[in-house]
């Protein structure tokens, strides 16, 4: 009795459903490379030896700095990850907190993906 094998060309079209049960481990592997990125650059937020430069949650990021500058550093780690991963920010949906004694001082422009 004979075997014969069928293989087909698949075109994939979209990703993975919203909902779908494997969304969230496929975006915690792409967001592991990101926070190790914004962890090896020094920037950031730390506790003891624990980094907080980069916190998760679902779909939300939030990055943790002491400086503006160092905040513009990281949003171009950010940006360049987008473009090795294909990954889009929305930065219509970003904003920033500045908090401390100077939060209402005026400050030169962020960028995320090449939006203020």
């Amino acid at each position: 009795m004979g075997c014969s094998i069928l293989l087909l060309s698949i075109h994939v079209l979209s990703s993975v459903r919203q909902g779908g049960l494997l969304l969230p481990v496929l975006f915690a592997i792409y967001m592991d490379v990101l926070i190790e990125r914004l962890r090896s650059c020094g920037l950031g937020c730390r506790l003891l030896d624990d980094f907080y430069g980069c916190l998760l949650y679902a779909d939300d990021i939030v990055l943790l700095s002491h400086s503006l500058n160092a905040v513009r550093i990281m949003l171009d780690i950010c940006d360049k990850f987008a473009i090795d991963f294909d990954v889009k920010f929305n930065s219509s949906k970003s904003v920033v907190m500045r908090i401390g004694p100077r939060f209402d001082v005026t400050c030169a422009p962020l960028f995320l993906c090449g939006c203020e």
